[in-house]
């Protein structure tokens, strides 16, 4: 039996591991994207252990869910929300926009600085 469970566990880390450098490899913002998928999952466990355990025999009122864990979930949600639209934005963007931007004249090809002595005439 516990071979079974060891392999089960290293099973489970593989595909954990394997997953996770996929995710830093293919996903936009990479280790960001990482990070913030890990803030998600630490809310779905604090939900998932005050369905499952809170109030169980053996528990404490730590299982339970509270205002701080509503907190730290409103917290995260919202940041992952707000990061998935910046991100979906940024990706929609065209790439020209920005500073320079400002210099660019008819179809958006940036054409450079331009040249201002050339233009002036000094006369004497």
């Amino acid at each position: 039996d516990a071979v079974i469970v060891l392999g089960s566990i290293g099973l489970a880390n593989l595909i954990h591991s394997t997953t996770f450098f996929h995710t830093l490899k293919n996903f936009p913002g990479g280790s960001v994207s990482a990070g913030v998928m890990k803030g998600l999952q630490a809310v779905l466990v604090f939900i998932f252990t005050s369905i499952v355990f809170c109030g169980a025999a053996g528990t404490g009122a730590e299982m339970c869910f509270d205002s701080l864990k509503l907190l730290s979930l409103i917290v995260v949600v919202g940041g992952v929300t707000l990061y998935g639209w910046a991100t979906e934005h940024k990706r929609r963007k065209p790439e020209d926009e920005g500073i320079l931007s400002r210099f660019s004249r008819g179809n958006g090809e940036y054409k450079g600085i331009p040249d201002v002595e050339s233009q002036v005439e000094i006369s004497c």
